[in-house]
């Protein structure tokens, strides 16, 4: 894998993903499993080196504005709120943060193998999914049938 990220970059990322999905019984929180995944994805696409990097700088810089400190430094009790309100400032790139984050730990053959084949959601509500739109495809509804009728 290609160096991405600094040490101190890649301590709040397993951190942070350690609060994103945590540690539950014999469940494995996302640090110990979707690091790898993220930071990996990040070398790949720069549109993907931008979210992460982007959420990263995010996070250490609210908490350095509430609590004076880096976010690997604020106190574990203080720090799944402090991603609450980075999610409410960036809803879009928080998002699309934790997306990658799902993806990188729900296709880990370890988290695959413990949740078994009848698993259900990944989470107690799932992820919302917008309405659908009609008007995005009101142009091609435009364009009339485009085969022949007998």
């Amino acid at each position: 894998m290609d160096i991405f990220l600094t040490e101190i970059q890649r301590t709040l990322l397993v951190d942070a993903l350690d609060r994103i999905i945590p540690e539950a019984g014999e469940m494995p929180g996302a640090g110990a499993i979707a690091v790898e995944y993220v930071e990996s994805a990040a070398t790949t696409r720069s549109s993907t080196a931008r979210t992460v990097l982007g959420t990263l700088m995010a996070i250490d810089a609210a908490a350095g504005s509430e609590y004076g400190e880096p976010f690997t430094g604020i106190a574990d009790a203080s720090k799944a709120s402090l991603l609450v309100v980075v999610e409410r400032m960036y809803p879009k790139l928080f998002g699309e943060f934790v997306d990658l984050v799902y993806d990188g730990y729900y296709t880990d053959a370890s988290v695959i193998e413990r949740l078994g084949p009848d698993a259900g959601k990944p989470q107690p509500e799932g992820r919302p999914i917008a309405p659908f739109d009609p008007q995005i495809v009101e142009s091609v509804r435009q364009l009339g049938p485009r085969y022949r009728t007998i």
